[in-house]
């Protein structure tokens, strides 16, 4: 393989880690050139994500096993896993990198010194988090990439980034605290913070499942797992959009990491009621995030509720491969497991896609609201392209990469639905059709999203105005929508590697060859899938009269009028009055009281001065 040429992957995660923070530093000192210090922030993060996805790539089927990073002294747990949230990590970073080349010259030079250095810490930080050999790091690396999040979101003379940010400290630190008492707990019995020792010692029954709760809210939180995702939409919207990016695609994969940890690794083979609990709360977190999605006008809001939706998808794989362990189901683990990894890649390359894109079009036109878009793909066409890419992958449409691995999650419901346990028959079909709905309502955000910021005629002046991206920001959305597509058609050879993989995560056997359809077919399949009706069309398309190239739409013999263009508002307004009483609770959940209390100036001033302070500690802890 070539990456057998590659130099010792140990020496590459350091020299990624290691050139992450002193690029962090250079960063302050070249703050007042403008472009020179966004082309180093912007190449060096390039360089550090490319090293680090060359070490993952080395590690993706090793089994676990401890080592130590020269220079840094660090210690870390080589596996396959921990490699694959990795790669996930440095590709998203990749991508931001990109976008940083150009957007960080628009700023001035305080906040092109601080959104730069945080950019650089934050994604080192996860990095070095996922791998960590012992529960001590995790937690403390974990709650230094929430700090710097913290800072991504907050700005000075804008009450809702603060707003945002102050959830977002708060919701944060609970997590942190529910994860040192879910590891004090194992500690208590097994003496010891390293995972190796962890997995060794068998843990009383109560014990376990105490940790098991408690851990599983406090990463719960960290993924955005509903009821517990507060912060989400708000940070999404009130952050720069590549640190949205690295939300999505980094932060709260790390804590699906921490739940695939303490569910199937940590704590040995979970009992039935475990993945169940995960199962229900993974259909709750995709329907309602695609529910929620559907009500939304700001663009990176509803991409922040479809990020929920998706952490409930792969959630569904989590959950379903924990009750295959329980019910001792080689098939169903092994689907659920791959069809859950699977989609956790898969949904950092579409919504890096979507997210830089979305962020694109603020940076053209100065517009969040979808309701004053319209028009865009004459103007930006590139970034409608890779919009229009990254919201079919969302939808779960062929050929692309989101279809592939939500088809191995349906096959393992299918194979739950089987089983022989009640439990099974009960409610694998249930979690299948909540799992339809979810794509049903998924596929309506594609035709509202694309329909109403991408087509139509403009609905202000600003979006009039639009004009393409610059070149590295075009390529940070186009990138990772390419791969979209490649990862869709190419799924038939990529999905035996994440058979490989998941068989080095559980003692379950991977699926035998006997299950997977020749993949030159299954590829030209989905190539066919989206073809066919094309082909049909150019076929009678010459029975059509000519293209008309002027005029005005038809509007049923009434003149036509702006107020008859179609709007975010009207198309989602018959779900609106449909489930206007699933609407209503989030009111409920989120008493307008409670929000006031929480957001008042002088515990938002007190909190900004705590985060301060834990950050440099934490910073200076890390460097000793």
């Amino acid at each position: 393989m070539i990456t057998d040429f590659l130099p010792d992957p140990l020496l590459l995660l350091t020299l990624s880690l290691s050139g992450s923070l002193l690029l962090a530093a250079l960063c302050w000192l070249l703050a007042i050139w403008p472009r020179f210090c966004a082309g180093v922030c912007g190449i060096g993060t390039l360089l550090v994500s490319l090293a680090a996805t060359a070490a993952a790539l080395r590690w993706l089927f090793t089994t676990p096993h401890p080592a130590r990073l020269p220079w840094l002294h660090y210690a870390v747990e080589i596996s396959g896993l921990n490699a694959l949230l990795l790669l996930v990590i440095a590709l998203s970073n990749l991508f931001v990198g990109l976008y940083l080349c150009h957007w960080l010259t628009t700023l001035n030079d305080h906040n092109r010194t601080r959104q730069g250095s945080l950019m650089l810490l934050m994604p080192a930080a996860l990095s070095a988090a996922v791998m960590a050999d012992n529960a001590l790091a995790l937690v403390l690396l974990l709650e230094l990439a929430a700090l710097c999040g913290y800072f991504l979101i907050v700005r000075r003379q804008d009450a809702k980034s603060q707003q945002a940010g102050h959830s977002q400290f708060l919701l944060m630190r609970f997590g942190t605290l529910l994860l040192v008492a879910a590891f004090a707990l194992i500690y208590s019995q097994t003496h010891s913070l390293q995972f190796s020792t962890m997995r060794e010692i068998a843990l009383p029954s109560a014990l376990r499942s105490g940790a098991f709760l408690l851990a599983l809210a406090g990463f719960g939180i960290y993924a955005g797992v509903m009821p517990l995702h507060g912060w989400v939409p708000q940070a999404h919207s009130s952050a720069p959009a590549p640190a949205a990016s690295l939300f999505s695609c980094a932060l709260m994969k790390v804590g699906l990491l921490g739940v695939i940890k303490i569910g199937m690794d940590l704590l040995g083979t979970p009992p039935l009621w475990w993945g169940l609990l995960v199962l229900l709360l993974a259909a709750g977190t995709a329907f309602f995030g695609g529910l929620y999605a559907l009500m939304e006008h700001d663009l990176r809001r509803l991409l922040a509720y479809h990020t929920l939706e998706n952490i409930g998808i792969i959630l569904l794989g989590i959950g379903g491969a924990m009750v295959g362990l329980a019910l001792q189901l080689p098939e169903l683990t092994a689907l659920a497991l791959m069809g859950g990894l699977f989609h956790l890649c898969n949904h950092s390359l579409f919504k890096s896609a979507l997210l830089l894109a979305s962020g694109a079009v603020e940076q053209q036109t100065g517009l969040k609201d979808m309701e004053k878009m319209g028009g865009l793909a004459r103007l930006m066409p590139w970034t409608c392209i890779a919009l229009l890419v990254g919201l079919v992958s969302m939808a779960a449409l062929p050929p692309l990469n989101g279809f592939a691995s939500e088809w191995l999650i349906y096959q393992g419901l299918f194979q739950f639905s089987a089983a022989s346990a009640f439990v099974g028959r009960l409610l694998g079909p249930l979690l299948a059709v909540a799992l339809a709905i979810t794509g049903a309502l998924a596929v309506m955000c594609v035709s509202k999203v694309f329909g109403v910021v991408c087509l139509g005629a403009p609905r202000c002046e600003a979006a009039a105005n639009a004009r393409p991206a610059t070149w590295p920001m075009m390529l940070s959305h186009l990138l990772p929508a390419l791969l979209c597509l490649l990862c869709g058609i190419g799924a038939p050879w990529l999905i035996p590697l994440f058979a490989r993989l998941a068989a080095t995560l559980t003692p379950q056997a991977p699926l035998g060859a006997h299950l997977l359809v020749s993949p030159p077919l299954i590829a030209i399949l989905l190539l066919a899938m989206p073809l066919l009706p094309l082909l049909i069309a150019a076929i009678y398309r010459g029975k059509r009269q000519a293209r008309r190239t002027g005029g005005e739409a038809w509007a049923c013999g009434y003149g036509h009028e702006a107020s008859m263009v179609i709007t975010a508002t009207g198309f989602a307004q018959p779900l609106r009055v449909m489930f206007a009483p699933l609407y209503a609770l989030r009111q409920t959940l989120q008493p307008a009281a409670l929000q006031r209390w929480l957001h008042r100036a002088p515990l938002n001033a007190f909190c900004r001065g705590v985060a301060a302070i834990e950050l440099e500690v934490l910073l200076v802890v890390a460097l000793a």
